[in-house]
């Protein structure tokens, strides 16, 4: 395989993008595209196929690159550019080469190469940013994210003048668990407990992992603190019914304090620092059962 096949010959400055012609609009099409998206050494200048309605070109549509049915037409209208044929026609490749020359032609098996190549990188790209912002045993955010999302639901309430709350979690009764029967068992017991905090909660809400048993929740736009109390109920409910774990009966409880945007904090520091002290109360005034911050110790 000739280097020059793989690497675009330079007909630009450095700074500038390289330009791309897709050809071929099917799924193919659209993963590539997804691909290159917000690269500035990659310009997708436009996307040819003889379905209108085929992936790739939809999408072309929404970010407002030029779509072709005619083949001639997008070479002329493209070039300068390099032509990346998913097609696997070879004839597609031959047309496109009278207009661009050979070495700006990518098709066959050296477009499949470099498509699944760049795909798995991609992927590999997106895993490594998921494990960054996620954790690792219950797939929940992690602490980075949630303090992400936590600024994010300030500044969202700020504009909208508006309330919410975050929850602090700690789950009564884990460590005796996680002694008695195993990590296999306390692991399973952690991503059950995951699992029956989000049942409770929107969608629009965020479920974190904090670290150990502890779990935090954002609840987003809340109109009254009552709600908050529903919402608190549900979940001693739902995380002290018993539960079956690797053959092992067990049940545990929570623990939870909770905290007001703007009633009881301002930042994210102070909210979460008040939900977690609510918590404490909560777990010095019996257990399994949920405290508004400044509601005592």
């Amino acid at each position: 395989m000739r280097g020059s096949r793989i690497m675009p010959q330079a007909t630009h400055a450095v700074s500038d993008p390289q330009r791309i012609l897709v050809i071929g609009a099917g799924r193919g099409g659209a993963a590539l595209m997804d691909l290159f998206q917000g690269d500035p050494m990659i310009e997708i200048v436009g996307v040819m196929d003889l379905d209108p309605e085929a992936p790739a070109m939809r999408l072309a549509a929404q970010q407002g690159i030029a779509r072709f049915t005619n083949l001639e037409q997008a070479l002329a209208s493209c070039q300068p550019c390099w032509a990346f044929n998913l097609t696997g026609d070879p004839t597609v490749s031959a047309v496109a080469q009278t207009h661009l020359g050979d070495s700006n032609v990518i098709g066959g098996f050296e477009a499949h190469f470099l498509w699944t190549l760049l795909t798995r990188l991609k992927q590999t790209q997106d895993q490594i940013a998921h494990l960054a912002y996620h954790d690792a045993l219950t797939g929940l955010p992690n602490r980075i994210l949630f303090y992400d999302r936590l600024g994010q639901a300030i500044a969202r309430a700020r504009r909208a003048q508006e309330a919410f709350a975050v929850l602090y979690l700690d789950l009564d009764g884990f460590k005796a668990v996680n002694d008695a029967y195993g990590h296999d068992v306390g692991d399973a017991l952690l991503r059950e407990a995951a699992q029956r905090i989000k049942a409770c909660v929107r969608e629009s809400d965020t479920v974190a992992r904090m670290g150990g048993d502890e779990f935090t929740v954002i609840l987003n736009d809340i109109k009254a603190p009552h709600n908050v109390q529903r919402v608190s109920d549900s979940l001693l409910r739902t995380l002290s019914s018993p539960l079956t774990l690797n053959t092992r009966c067990c049940q545990v409880g929570a623990s939870i304090g909770i905290a007001l945007y703007p009633n009881h904090a301002a930042t994210a520091e102070q909210l979460v620092k008040s939900a977690d002290a609510a918590m404490y109360w909560a777990k010095q005034g019996g257990k399994n059962r949920c405290r508004f911050f400044g509601e005592g110790a």
